[in-house]
């Protein structure tokens, strides 16, 4: 899910391509982002939006199917690629939601935002995704996390030498810290309520052992215990919102 309608067959092109990244790596942030939904939102109920539908075409990655609710999901490239368990899928923009105002309990946003090229882009995405809430519906969100260096040196190089040193297969755009995530949500109409970071392994060398069984159960669980430190805002990979739809607007 990314830069507009105009790039679409670009995100189809990769939803058929392989994972580069170790399922142990997958299976551990798919259970990392479960715990994180567990703790902040409990057994979801309602009508949902996921934004983003690559992830769920794996059963590494795949986060609907352990989750209650009713799923609406949204992306790009929908109808390409493996079958995804929601109840809907609709191709769209983030940007231009099809949905009208109001409609959802919840959205689920995850690393969906953080592919655009203009923090305009992301603003209006995040504008449009507080339009479709109910008042007091709740917004999950998370983003590549600006406060890592190496999320900001590699947001930082060209879209052709992030290709050619494979360090990631799609387009990277803007993304926040944590504090930046939270002025712009509020900005957007939204009351931040909680702020965390999520995977904590070094960048790459950290991530790529992860096809060893003991890296995954041992190794990355360990790394994980600097979110809970003063190192954790620079550690983690992903920074993570949860915020709810107040009542004005």
């Amino acid at each position: 899910m990314a830069r507009g309608i105009a790039s679409a067959h670009a995100w189809r092109d990769l939803a058929s391509n392989a994972d580069s990244s170790p399922p142990g790596w997958r299976r551990h942030g798919r259970q990392v982002h479960l715990e994180l939904i567990e703790r902040w939102a409990g057994q979801l109920t309602g009508r949902w939006l996921k934004t983003d539908l690559n992830e769920e075409r794996s059963s590494d990655r795949a986060l609907i199917p352990a989750l209650g609710a009713n799923w609406v999901g949204l992306d790009i490239a929908a109808g390409f690629g493996p079958a995804v368990s929601a109840s809907s899928i609709v191709c769209g923009d983030v940007r231009r939601l099809p949905f009208a105002t109001g409609v959802f309990d919840g959205v689920l946003s995850t690393s969906t935002l953080d592919h655009f090229d203009s923090d305009f882009d992301l603003r209006v995405s995040l504008v449009e995704l507080h339009r479709v809430l109910r008042r007091g519906g709740l917004l999950l969100l998370t983003m590549d996390n600006r406060g890592n260096p190496a999320i900001r040196a590699r947001g930082a190089l060209p879209g052709l030498a992030n290709a050619l040193t494979g360090q990631v297969p799609f387009p990277v755009g803007k993304t926040v810290t944590d504090q930046e995530g939270t002025a712009l949500l509020s900005e957007c109409g939204f009351d931040v309520v909680d702020v965390e970071h999520l995977l904590h392994a070094p960048f790459v060398v950290g991530t790529r052992p992860a096809r060893w069984k003991w890296w995954e159960r041992h190794a990355l669980p360990a790394f994980d215990r600097l979110g809970h430190s003063a190192l954790g805002s620079y550690t983690g990979h992903y920074v993570a919102f949860k915020a709810v739809r107040g009542s004005a607007g």
